[in-house]
């Protein structure tokens, strides 16, 4: 069975159509993202940075910040995609919580059962654990949703265009597609790795958009580059 193949795509008007609309909701589904997050996406962090300490244990979940131990109940790390490592604290009352962890970061990977902690609760969510001078955040920790947004659009945004636009082209043009209109697709593909990998690259520094930009720009350069040989380097189309 032949496998399917960028030009081959371009060859099939309903292909062609399909993959379309799919580009055009991608895009649109990053736009409406963008649009709903990025206004208000810091408020729940400045609120909790800016919340005080509670003079004591409060009663219900409450805006200012109570901090008490824990003992590690237990720890389970995994390297399985799409897991968490979490981490299970027990408070000075025997109640148990479950903490989940989006990295290893420089507490939870040298912790195990027994150990002390401090906690951090805000509004009746564990948001951080302290030990030995370090600290890191739960993933009930209030996020940048504003960056996290920004990085979502960067990822998805580029190639969805790049998409409609080869599409468009394609559908634009009564002959067979072109090396230009299969380098676009291509590179739409490439664009569309380059983002998912460049929020790793730069986790170092956490989630912040311009670091992430910062590492996605120069591999779209290069893309570009690339598809710009692919496209001048012959008329006959590759297969």
């Amino acid at each position: 069975m032949p496998q399917p193949s960028l030009a081959g795509v371009l060859r099939s008007t309903v292909a062609t159509v399909l993959t379309l609309l799919a580009a055009v909701v991608f895009v649109a589904l990053a736009v409406v993202l963008m649009v709903t997050q990025v206004p208000d996406g810091t408020r729940d962090l400045d609120a909790y940075r800016a919340a005080p300490r509670c003079p004591s244990a409060p009663a219900r979940p409450a805006e200012c910040r109570w901090t008490r131990e824990f003992t590690v109940a237990g720890v389970r790390l995994t390297s399985r995609r799409g897991r968490l490592d979490t981490v299970t604290l027990t408070g000075t009352d025997g109640h148990r919580w479950e903490t989940a962890y989006t990295d290893r970061g420089p507490v939870i990977g040298d912790l195990g059962r027994g150990d002390r902690v401090t906690g951090t609760v805000w509004r009746g969510r564990l948001t951080e654990i302290a030990a030995r001078g370090e600290s890191q955040d739960t993933d009930a920790a209030p996020a940048d949703l504003r960056a996290r947004s920004l990085i979502a659009g960067l990822i998805m945004i580029p190639p969805g265009l790049l998409v409609t636009a080869a599409c468009v082209w394609r559908l634009g043009r009564r002959a067979g597609p072109s090396r230009g209109m299969v380098a676009t697709l291509g590179l739409a593909v490439g664009v569309f790795f380059a983002g998912l990998f460049s929020p790793l690259a730069a986790n170092a520094v956490g989630e912040d958009f311009w670091a992430t930009a910062a590492v996605w720009l120069p591999a779209a350069v290069l893309l570009a580059v690339g598809a710009r040989v692919y496209t001048t380097r012959g008329n006959g189309l590759a297969r």
